[in-house]
């Protein structure tokens, strides 16, 4: 891990923190079900078990995160995290539409970063049946059809997208990361 990736970890270990002790911090979305905590991080092994089984290997700046600060949750729903909270590993297919296969994680996802889609599904080619979401693993419920992803694998890997079960494209965060990402998230909680 480089000294930065290290640094960040911290940083992040040390807001999440300073969220658990924050006056009012149960009135942040999904508090009421994580109480801003984490289950223990994953083993290496299980990390890379994931990976070989998927044929993948995770961004990492998220593997840093499952492997060094925590993982799920105490609610079904997740750990600390965004929304409804962070979705824990297992969990990486709630985005597919039908049941997962080893190789979806494998599959690029299927965007560009520099393009903004408008109709999603047309401009993809994709049919009915096509699983749009391939590439991806799944972080956190928003609600109402919402759900954050990773992406894993394509030209848009390691960014988190924005997703709803519509037809319409994701919206790519502007963070460049997932610990980017997660800190902005644990920034804003802190700011009140």
């Amino acid at each position: 891990m480089t000294d930065s990736l290290t640094a960040q970890v911290l940083r992040v270990t040390d807001k999440l923190a300073a969220a658990r002790r924050l006056p009012g911090a149960a009135k942040v979305p999904g508090a009421d079900s994580h109480g801003f905590h984490l289950g223990p991080p994953l083993p290496e092994s299980e990390v890379a078990a994931f990976e070989g089984r998927h044929g993948v290997r995770l961004p990492a700046e998220y593997r840093a995160f499952v492997t060094r600060v925590g993982h799920g949750g105490p609610s079904n729903l997740g750990g600390a995290g965004p929304y409804h909270g962070l979705l824990p590993l297992d969990r990486w297919d709630d985005a597919l539409e039908e049941p997962a296969t080893d190789e979806v994680l494998a599959t690029p996802f299927p965007m560009d970063p520099d393009f903004a889609y408008r109709d999603w599904w047309g401009e993809m080619g994709l049919g009915v049946k096509d699983e749009p979401f391939t590439g991806a693993l799944a972080l956190s419920h928003e609600g109402e059809g919402y759900l954050w992803v990773l992406v894993v694998t394509g030209p848009a890997r390691g960014r988190i997208a924005s997703t709803y079960f519509d037809g319409t494209g994701p919206h790519l965060s502007p963070a460049p990361d997932f610990l980017s990402w997660y800190e902005h998230w644990l920034d804003t909680v802190l700011a009140g």
